[in-house]
């Protein structure tokens, strides 16, 4: 078994300058590319869907009117790792146990001070830990499962080595994690347990709470448990598992329910508050699992991504769910969300529109009393992923492909900063108009940050400005409104596009261009406020988000121009001149599909076309990490020496 310390010394060997190398991949006769277009897996689709027209009227000019001190209805404190990731577990190993997954995290943890992973999801319920590792050495082994569900959920096998990478990560980049517990067989192997106990041991303080259960309302249509399972059913089992589970404090997380069972009425829940660290629920706006001439068309929903009181409609209906939370003293947190289940939308979930909605959600749940929201990732045959690695054999170290709602999370870490204290409001901007939003950070009753979000895609014709006071004016109350703010922008050229996005002239890259680094010279405009008027006008190009930094405090507290700031991880690591050569079949499987057909994550048709199981294990009696470049580091494939 891979222990914690061997994997933070690779780790912490891959925080090195880049060096611009390949490696190649070695057959013996000849060096290979694989054939992109060969592959028509979801991320990879190239859909454009058409822009909606743009509304005739509105306001060019609008007032953004802030008070010192903070402002009545503001949400509870949160700290900028708000916006995470959930990682189905079946497909966590090839994710998180690369370095360009600490590259991403790197990113946010210099904006927001920490990044929030949960691990879990469908797969979680009947996960079994192979505390002895599994027969084929892999981190994660999987197997056809037999339940009724549209994501075609397999059964997986994890092992110890999973929660070792996990606790090493967080030595990095500060990821607090959320980790599913196993719940169909409510403990009846002590499985359940044996999850509870190692993943705390080794997580520790990183460990913000375990989930409990997923999606329980869907047990019953799914055919995980009998077809007329109920909420109290799911009462009688959980009170079961809680008994049987090694736990004396709060530190669970529940009920995880999406679909069919009311929040608001789960009163039996509260029961086990004790054992409760945080009150928890999974929802979607919309869904891609119907087919045929029941499927949705994509462009029929485009323009719902493209409204601020559809983000409001999907939060608010739990308003009443964070109140009864925060009263028994729990914390209340969205453990899984996306632009659409089973997926997401082609053309939708992939386009700048999914950037802007999803800072415009995010926020909404901050300002809602979430404590957390966590965008869900699946396998290679979803739309919605924040980052994806490639789904075939490459060679090239910027090879990942980053997701336009991936922008999301930076913009809202650097929105919520470091500070831990930070407040959300809805200034229901315009007379709350649809088509715009904004919104007003306060830490510790300073006004420190204002964001603006433009969903009007007629660069041009549709822009708009911002005038912000803090006090004065006409509230009688003093001017505290500074004489100058600096501005950072998320753009695009359109709200239909994937790629060439940009966060402050900064950008992931294009299709497989991606190690998890932004590149380009950071862009910070510095506006100057007029003191007469006690007014600062800040551009709101069409289409785009203006964070507006009120302070210079607030500035240096969430990243800056991020010069020299951000920790990053060599995903090519060579020395002098010596180009490090890969016998293929060891490439196959350490990064993408290895031309088998493995068994898929729980996305929709995800049994066609999963990435394939990597890991971390022994292999010729070294330590072997599966990234290609731990290997580089090692100097060892198999038990060989790279030459």
């Amino acid at each position: 078994m891979l222990k914690s310390s061997v994997i933070f010394t690779l780790l912490s060997s891959l925080a090195t300058p880049f060096a611009s190398a390949a490696v190649t991949v070695y057959t013996g006769s000849s060096t290979t590319t694989a054939d992109l277009s060969l592959y028509t897996v979801a991320s990879n689709d190239q859909t454009i869907l058409q822009v909606p027209a743009a509304p005739q009227g509105l306001n060019p000019t609008v007032l953004a009117q802030l008070y010192d001190g903070g402002m009545t209805g503001m949400g509870n404190p949160v700290n900028g790792g708000f916006l995470g990731f959930s990682i189905e577990l079946s497909v966590a190993a090839m994710l998180i146990l690369r370095p360009e997954f600490l590259n991403y995290c790197a990113v946010l943890e210099s904006r927001g001070g920490s990044v929030t992973v949960r691990v879990g999801g469908n797969t979680q319920d009947k996960a079994i830990l192979a505390v002895d590792g599994n027969p084929s050495g892999k981190t994660i082994d999987k197997y056809k499962g037999t339940d009724a569900s549209p994501t075609e959920t397999p059964d997986v096998h994890f092992t110890l080595d999973l929660f070792y990478a996990m606790a090493s990560i967080s030595k990095l980049v500060k990821a607090n994690w959320f980790f599913g517990i196993p719940f169909i067989a409510v403990d009846s192997d002590g499985n359940a347990g044996l999850v509870v106990q190692y993943a705390r041991q080794i997580l520790g303080e990183n460990l913000l709470a375990l989930q409990l259960a997923n999606e329980p309302d869907l047990y019953g249509p799914h055919l995980k448990k009998q077809a007329d399972y109920s909420e109290q059913d799911f009462f009688t089992d959980t009170q079961t598992m809680i008994q049987k589970l090694p736990i004396t404090e709060p530190i669970l997380a529940g009920p995880s329910i999406c679909c069919m069972w009311d929040t608001n009425t789960n009163d039996g829940y509260m029961n086990f508050k004790d054992s409760l660290a945080f009150i928890d629920v999974m929802h979607y706006p919309n869904n891609n699992c119907a087919t045929g001439a029941d499927a949705v068309v994509p462009q029929d929903v485009f323009p719902n991504y493209l409204n601020h009181h559809n983000v409001q409609n999907v939060v608010t209906p739990y308003a009443s769910t964070a109140q009864i939370s925060l009263a028994a003293g729990k914390q209340m947190m969205m453990m899984e969300t996306n632009t659409a289940s089973c997926g997401g939308f082609p053309g939708v979930s992939d386009s700048f529109a999914a950037s802007l909605w999803g800072v415009d959600y995010g926020l909404q749940m901050a300002y809602n009393n979430f404590t957390y929201a966590l965008l869900h990732f699946g396998g290679q045959n979803v739309y919605y992923n924040p980052f994806t690695p490639p789904p075939t054999n490459m060679t090239k170290y910027r090879q990942w492909t980053t997701g336009a709602v991936f922008y999301s999370n930076i913009v809202v870490a650097e929105a919520l900063g470091k500070s831990g204290v930070s407040q959300v409001i809805d200034l229901q901007l315009d007379d709350n108009n649809e088509n715009r939003a904004g919104y007003a950070i306060y830490e510790k009753g300073v006004a420190s940050r204002a964001v603006f979000i433009n969903y009007v895609s007629n660069p041009g014709a549709s822009d708009y400005t911002v005038q912000v006071a803090i006090g004065g004016q006409q509230t009688g109350l003093p001017n505290k409104t500074p004489t100058s703010v600096k501005v950072k922008y998320l753009r695009a050229d359109s709200v239909s596009v994937k790629y060439n996005i940009t966060w402050a002239g900064q950008t992931m890259g294009q299709q497989y261009g991606s190690d998890g680094r932004l590149y380009g010279e950071v862009e910070v405009t510095t506006i100057q406020c007029d003191t007469t008027t006690q007014l600062c006008d800040i551009p709101v190009p069409s289409p785009s988000v203006a964070l507006v930094f009120l302070t210079d405090d607030a500035f240096a507290n969430s990243g800056g121009d991020d010069s020299g700031s951000t920790l990053t991880f060599a995903t090519t690591v060579t020395s002098g001149k010596v180009h490090p050569t890969m016998d293929q079949a060891a490439l196959a499987t350490s990064n993408g599909r290895n031309g088998s057909v493995p068994l898929g994550a729980t996305s929709k048709g995800g049994a066609l076309s999963s990435w394939s199981e990597q890991g971390v294990r022994l292999a010729g009696g070294a330590a072997q990490l599966w990234w290609s470049v731990a290997i580089t580091v090692l100097g060892v494939v198999g038990g060989a020496w790279m030459m």
